[in-house]
């Protein structure tokens, strides 16, 4: 069986951390692991947990009424394929839809300077959610350019 739930920053957050763990082409650099576990510690987020066992989460900071971001996102590296990733975003989706909110973005890195298969696959998994390209960033320089995508709510 699979539910989501709000995250439980005191219960969670050792399994986010794991399920990090087991995605090292995603999450091959400290900082970024460094910034996600502080972000199962502090933001608000959502668990799918399958038959007693957390498979995936998102965080999410809210940044205005009428929009959201995912922060980070992962899905333990044995549960890839089913679902979890898209029961993650929808049931975010329909919580920030009836709080008011109309728009929700994400940032993953550009195809611009081919940070390799593990972002196409991502990039395809945010387009076949209703995500679009937004804005092309350079917060960390042109070498590591950012994909800013949106998705209306």
């Amino acid at each position: 069986m699979r539910t989501i739930r709000p995250l439980a920053h005191d219960g969670d957050s050792e399994t986010c951390d794991a399920i990090i763990a087991s995605l090292p082409g995603w999450f091959g650099l400290d900082e970024g692991i460094r910034e996600c576990a502080r972000a199962v510690r502090m933001q608000a987020g959502l668990v799918c947990d399958v038959n007693g066992e957390i498979g995936g989460f998102l965080t999410y900071v809210r940044h205005s009424p009428a929009a959201a971001e995912i922060t980070w996102m992962g899905v333990h590296a044995s549960q890839r394929g089913r679902g979890i990733g898209t029961a993650l975003i929808e049931e975010l989706v329909t919580g920030l839809s009836a709080s008011g909110a109309r728009l929700l973005f994400v940032q993953t890195l550009s195809d611009r300077e081919d940070p390799g298969p593990e972002y196409t696959e991502t990039r395809a998994f945010y387009l076949a959610r209703g995500f679009r390209p937004a804005a092309e960033l350079d917060p960390f320089g042109p070498e590591n350019p950012i994909q800013l995508m949106s998705r209306s709510i």
